[in-house]
């Protein structure tokens, strides 16, 4: 399966309560002062089981995919926002 479908799956069965409890798994494994915060990677890791999506222009596309995703999940959880880091 290629990227692209890969997070296409993902995506279209992901709740915004099941992309909550993520996150909180996430934060929780954080040293407690880190813990108001998740960056984006692990919780990409974590939807689609692997650390990279590759590389090139399908990579980069289901990446971006998968961000605008989860940024549009995390909009629809209470108490939750999707803050863009600085690079």
């Amino acid at each position: 399966m290629n990227p692209v479908e890969l997070v296409e799956r993902v995506l279209a069965s992901l709740t915004p309560q099941e992309l909550r409890e993520v996150i909180l798994a996430i934060a929780q494994t954080q040293l407690p002062d880190d813990r108001e915060s998740v960056t984006i990677g692990p919780i990409m890791e974590a939807l689609t089981g692997t650390p990279d999506l590759g590389s090139g222009p399908e990579a980069w596309q289901a990446y971006l995919k998968l961000r605008q995703g989860i940024q549009d999940l995390v909009s629809r959880i209470e108490g939750m926002q999707y803050v863009e880091a600085d690079s």
